[in-house]
């Protein structure tokens, strides 16, 4: 076994190559998780009558940090391609620059890979099985990858591939900042003193690899005879396919029988069958978007429903029914993605867009049966919006209801300059509409990470989701948790 003593990074790099044992991709694009190890290797790829998931790492031996690029066995990367992709700087990396020494398996080591190396003055290692096999390191980004796709629900190997690399990095290389080791930032220390060296243009960096007798097929180049499917479906381009009412009712009752399922990985699979018979199915958008926990993830999945929706319910048929939209039941999964998708702009800080989605729901329905104004009384008093906040209220201020009670004290504490007769008398009020806000929005009793599926007028669960929901807004109003407390003693002396 051959002994290393390294001093610095970039003194030698790891090459690993290695196809997923337990993941393979379905007939419909997704990805599957197989318990039991499959028995596959690069050199008996071929033969295989599924589409495996492949991963690419360049690792540095000494600190750890890498690059991966994750593929499958219909889509991959050539060698020579691969490690251009690896070493060129470029930003959101964590790695780059021309190795020493590269340590490249029994398995990889072809000529036409070894002349490259030779011609950028990089030593190939040809390591015992031990050294490099790149077992663990393989194992962690599975088992993140597989972490990761329980929060996810798009399980397409390219949109892994870009969205979750992200989250391996940060996790596998310890980026967070309370971390004591940092790999990246250790890797950046341990450079010498003359830093990575750079890679040669493109043209030039190739020119050294070649075609030759490669012990296993294609690595180096990957020449494939077989053709893998389009990576994204026709509803992901600007324009979507025209709409065949057939397919549409067909979709539709297959989404009758998700109801029935209990899995998660079945209802998301059903979700993705519906999307390919017809993707006009609004319900399967928010099906989806309902089932992921990636907020970023949730807002492409209503955006196409809303797509979805205007594009089925029309435009004549939305403003001849401006203010009762609700009351057409085939109008309501479009008015679900909506109300879906102003919710998740606003989680992610985007409140002037959510305050306009929020907005845009009132008047589509004037009775507004999914409470976007207890949602935009909260967003306008979390962004000053004083003046938004008086209209609100003119139209449902006289509203005694926990959320609208609560959100109008706050509001008339800020405008008419604190505590006074007309807000301690609204706060008053609010108490007596529900007794139990004051304890979760004063941190007495925590707020719960999953909130309540259902609430009873007055109780603690319509407490809990108020304070969720209005916390920030008294949070950021000066004196107003203190006007809070106060105001909750006085009425405890006075019963």
């Amino acid at each position: 076994m051959i002994k290393w003593t390294l001093e610095h990074s970039n003194q030698l790099h790891q090459l690993l190559v290695s196809v997923s044992r337990h993941l393979y991709v379905k007939k419909n694009g997704l990805l599957k998780y197989q318990e039991k190890p499959m028995e596959i290797n690069l050199s008996t790829l071929k033969k295989s009558h599924r589409e495996h998931l492949v991963y690419y790492v360049l690792r540095d031996a000494r600190t750890g940090t890498f690059f991966l690029e994750i593929t499958t066995s219909h889509t991959m990367i050539p060698l020579a391609d691969f490690l251009y992709r690896a070493w060129e700087q470029t930003s959101g990396k964590y790695i780059w620059g021309l190795p020493d020494s590269l340590s490249v398996p029994k398995g990889l080591a072809v000529k036409g890979l070894l002349d490259g190396l030779d011609a950028l003055d990089v030593k190939a290692v040809l390591p015992s099985s031990g050294f490099a096999a790149g077992v663990r390191v393989i194992r962690d980004i599975e088992d993140n990858l597989l972490f990761f796709m329980g929060s996810t629900v798009d399980y397409r190997p390219h949109v892994l591939n870009i969205h979750c690399k992200k989250d391996l990095y940060r996790y596998m290389l310890n980026l967070y900042r309370d971390e004591a080791y940092n790999k990246y930032e250790q890797w950046q220390i341990d450079l010498p003193e003359q830093g990575a060296p750079d890679i040669p243009d493109r043209g030039s960096f190739m020119t050294g690899f070649h075609d030759g007798n490669e012990p296993v097929e294609g690595v180096l180049w990957m020449k494939k005879e077989q053709e893998s499917r389009p990576e994204t479906a026709a509803w992901e381009q600007e324009i979507w396919p025209p709409f065949d009412e057939k397919l549409y009712n067909r979709a539709d009752s297959m989404y009758a029988d998700v109801y029935e399922l209990s899995d998660r990985d079945m209802i998301i699979d059903r979700a993705w069958e519906i999307l390919n018979v017809s993707p006009y199915c609004v319900d399967a958008f928010n099906l989806l978007a309902g089932e992921s926990r990636i907020l970023d993830e949730k807002i492409y999945f209503y955006q196409k429903g809303i797509r979805a929706g205007r594009l089925i319910v029309g435009e004549p048929c939305i403003d001849g029914n401006m203010g009762h939209l609700w009351d057409n039941i085939d109008t309501r999964p479009y008015m679900e993605a909506l109300k879906g998708y102003a919710d998740c702009l606003r989680e992610v800080g985007r409140r002037e867009q959510a305050i306009e989605a929020y907005e845009e729901l009132l008047r589509l329905d004037q009775g507004d049966h999914q409470g976007a104004r207890y949602d935009l009384s909260s967003c306008l008093l979390e962004d000053g919006r004083d003046d938004m906040m008086r209209l609100l209220m003119a139209r449902y201020g006289d509203e005694k209801s926990c959320f609208i009670s609560y959100d109008k004290a706050l509001w008339s504490f800020r405008v008419t300059g604190g505590a006074n007769e007309r807000s301690n008398k609204m706060l008053a009020e609010a108490f007596g509409v529900n007794q139990h806000v004051p304890a979760f929005l004063l941190g007495e009793r925590p707020i719960p990470y999953r909130l309540p599926d259902y609430y009873g007028l007055g109780n603690e669960e319509e407490a809990i989701i108020y304070a969720s929901n209005s916390r920030t807004a008294w949070e950021q109003t000066p004196g107003a948790l203190e006007w809070l407390q106060e105001m909750r003693r006085t009425a405890a002396r006075e019963t």
